[in-house]
């Protein structure tokens, strides 16, 4: 199916946004790259049974926020909301990773009633790893690749990607605009998007939720998956993927995913 561009006005926010396909809604949510450029082979696989609508986070190149303020899951959350309510498709399943993944969750936690399903993969939940700051630690170690990797790739390439054809067929022009967006990111997401953790009674409140890990993950990251998901009781899936099975395994996943979305239809 052939994407549609369009900007939708929420909260302050133009929000550049992508749609594809008919049927019951699925909103992808990106990452800390805050564009919605490498979720294109995603939503492609998913458009012969879904309208897909996906979009750049606040603070990306073509969705940018002229009065920047320290972003919380929260803040995303309402976001996203507000998205599905003006996109006015009904009801969503809404889909995040990492910082994504704290996006759709605070989304479940304060906006049930607009959503059918939630579906994490490995969301960004520093507050849940098995020591303290070992996310945080964890990126600034991994960081002191980057002088020693050639090309375009990166270390967010090296560990969230673990493949380098498949990092570097993401498209030059996205990558510049990551590449921007990160600046903003290190600013005004790292330390506040990836702090929110989740209880038993937050779950309780929520729409079902789905979550999946990688195998070739840090396990800090699926440790606090794994805990996040068993407080609410919530099944998990592996696959052999990286931190962002939408670059790695598209196909794979978007069965995955159509699978989980037949259950609550």
């Amino acid at each position: 199916m052939e994407k549609e561009t369009m900007n939708i006005k929420a909260n302050g926010i133009d929000f550049y946004c992508e749609t594809r396909g008919s049927g019951p809604l699925v909103v992808l949510v990106p990452d800390g790259s805050n564009d919605c450029g490498p979720y294109d082979n995603l939503a492609k696989e998913l458009s012969d049974q879904f309208t897909t609508l996906t979009f750049d986070m606040r603070g990306g190149t073509r969705s940018m926020d002229s009065s920047p303020q320290k972003v919380t899951p929260s803040l995303l959350g309402d976001d996203l909301a507000e998205i599905i309510r003006i996109f006015d498709k009904g009801k969503a399943t809404i889909y995040g990773c990492s910082s994504g993944g704290q996006t759709v969750l605070s989304a479940g936690r304060r906006h049930p009633s607009l959503i059918r399903n939630v579906m994490v993969h490995e969301a960004a939940l520093q507050a849940d790893t098995p020591l303290p700051e070992a996310g945080f630690s964890f990126f600034e170690n991994i960081s002191t690749f980057d002088k020693y990797l050639t090309g375009n790739l990166n270390s967010g390439d090296f560990w969230g990607v673990c493949n380098a054809d498949t990092a570097g067929a993401i498209d030059s022009a996205a990558r510049a605009r990551i590449e921007k967006n990160n600046i903003f990111w290190q600013q005004w997401y790292l330390g506040t998007v990836d702090t929110d953790s989740y209880s038993e009674e937050d779950f309780e409140k929520m729409p079902p939720v789905d979550f999946s890990v990688g195998t070739w993950t840090p396990s800090w990251l699926v440790y606090a998956n794994l805990a996040t998901a068993k407080r609410g009781n919530c099944p998990v899936t592996w696959f052999n993927c990286s931190h962002h099975p939408e670059i790695s395994i598209p196909a794979e996943y978007a069965q995955y995913m159509k699978r989980v979305i037949a259950k609550y239809l």
